[in-house]
């Protein structure tokens, strides 16, 4: 493992951030933490990279303790939310900045990096002469120059606009492949973490309330939280107890079980959401595609989904 968190605890006055964490990241693995604010994301990645101390537990980077080690000396780097470029500097001495400190600048390096990230060519500008997303492809070179086996992202693409994310996700996803580094990404966008990531980490209250593949935590999420907060599913009271019932998997079908109103819809470009409400009070969360027809606000329908849908939940 090129990461281990054992216990890992943490409060800031009468707030716990941290609750006795544990969390193992494989070597070239690419690991999502999502989670509500406060629930101790950017902290626990603060603890890793050492700007944190734990007030319990122990970090292991490539089995090693880091206990009392500054961030300089520990084998990993951040990247930050803000990308934190110097804005005096060009882009190749922003990315030279930690081979210079460390003694290891070699100008083949910086330009190896630059055709990496696709910036040949750029390294004589500055960084306000860069769009947002070139910008972040220099935070992320400069992060890899000395070719750290654990690679800390904050919100990498938060300040990117709509249109340059999925492209500069889709970026991020080759580099990490390319290079072979483990990446750990905090990030509050659901669909992001399910893009990129080969495993999503779910916290709660300062603890990791589910763990596993994509796919996995999306289709059988273990506890009500996660199926609510990963793609908001709905909860249904069953004759064997609580279900989560995701809002793709209920169709309109006159031929339907469950009647029920349309209280409001909302075009998404690629689907319809709309929300329903069944004779008992119960709201559900319908989503369908844009292609489909859907009947307007205030109607009657019917709508039905299959058993294997419905997944099973703890009491």
């Amino acid at each position: 493992m090129i990461l281990t968190l054992e216990g890992i605890s943490k409060r800031f006055g009468a707030l716990t951030a941290l609750a006795g964490l544990d969390l193992a990241v494989a070597e070239g693995e690419f690991l999502a933490l999502l989670g509500a604010s406060g629930s101790g994301k950017s902290t626990l990645l603060r603890i890793v990279a050492g700007f944190e101390e734990p007030d319990a537990g122990r970090v292991l980077i490539a089995g090693r303790d880091m206990a009392g080690l500054p961030p300089r000396l520990r084998p990993c780097a951040m990247m930050f939310q803000s990308y934190a470029l110097f804005p005096h500097m060009s882009v190749h001495d922003n990315i030279a900045y930690g081979l210079r400190r460390a003694g290891q600048y070699d100008p083949r390096r910086v330009e190896e990096l630059l055709a990496l990230v696709g910036l040949s060519g750029l390294g004589a500008r500055r960084p306000q002469q860069l769009s947002g997303g070139q910008q972040q492809r220099v935070a992320l070179a400069r992060a890899l120059a000395r070719r750290p086996p654990l690679l800390l992202l904050d919100e990498p693409l938060a300040a990117l606009d709509a249109g340059l994310r999925a492209a500069t996700g889709a970026e991020l996803r080759r580099l990490q492949r390319e290079t072979g580094t483990s990446f750990v990404m905090v990030t509050h966008d659901q669909q992001e973490a399910l893009a990129l990531a080969d495993r999503i980490a779910i916290l709660e209250g300062g603890r990791i309330a589910q763990i596993g593949p994509p796919q996995e935590v999306y289709a059988r999420p273990a506890s009500r939280f996660v199926a609510e907060f990963l793609g908001a599913a709905n909860i249904l009271a069953t004759p064997a107890g609580p279900a989560a019932l995701r809002p793709e998997n209920i169709r309109i079908d006159p031929a339907g079980a469950w009647r029920a109103r349309i209280l409001a819809r909302s075009f998404r470009g690629d689907a319809w959401a709309l929300e329903c409400a069944l004779p008992d009070g119960q709201r559900l969360r319908v989503l369908r595609p844009a292609c489909e027809p859907v009947p307007e606000e205030g109607a009657d329908v019917t709508l039905a989904w299959e058993e294997a849908a419905l997944v099973p939940l703890p009491a």
